[in-house]
């Protein structure tokens, strides 16, 4: 597996945590009591922190060998050698 296809991973499961994260925010607006919604806040709570650590490795991995390949100067002549 490549740190490119490793990145792909990531971003699936950031995109499942975000879908969690939306659900229990849904069900936090249509909670019945405050007690209910201050549950389903604390639970969307850590996933939240869970989402954006995933979602920036993902993009880390994805650009990774973007950021270390060394960049080449102007290229050189083919034939090295001294004409005499």
């Amino acid at each position: 597996m490549t740190l490119y296809e490793l990145s792909l991973e990531y971003a699936q499961t950031a995109a499942d945590l975000r879908r969690r994260i939306v659900e229990l925010e849904r069900a936090g607006k249509e909670a019945g009591s405050d007690q209910l919604r201050l549950q389903l806040e604390g639970r969307a709570r850590p996933l939240r922190s869970m989402y954006r650590d995933v979602r920036a490795v993902a993009r880390h991995l994805e650009h990774y060998y973007d950021k270390h390949t060394p960049k080449r100067g102007p290229a050189a002549p083919a034939d090295h050698r001294r004409r005499t």
